[in-house]
């Protein structure tokens, strides 16, 4: 499970990503997001984001790799992981 300290990370490389002037700053925040994206652990962690973040980047990131992960080959998750999601989403949304 993701800690705050790690929802706080996410974040400022969420920032860094969409805000940064510098190049160098952009592309390590870009590589760490992309990391991140592929982590078997990150469906939880982008609940968390969702549900807890501040920052709008996050949650757009969050949004986005649900979004992937569901889209994506029906083999990368579970039935379990899919149902999750949409009653996720759909108690989200409510």
């Amino acid at each position: 499970m993701a800690d705050e300290q790690e929802l706080a990370q996410l974040e400022i490389l969420c920032k860094q990503l969409y805000d940064a002037n510098n190049p160098e700053e952009r592309a390590t925040a870009e590589k760490a997001l992309v990391n991140f994206v592929h982590a078997p652990d990150c469906l939880p962690t982008c609940r968390l984001l969702l549900e807890r973040g501040d920052s709008s980047y996050a949650q757009l990131l969050a949004a986005t790799t649900l979004t992937k992960l569901v889209s994506r080959n029906p083999q990368t998750l579970t039935l379990q992981q899919r149902i999750d999601i949409r009653n996720y989403v759909l108690t989200y949304l409510a």
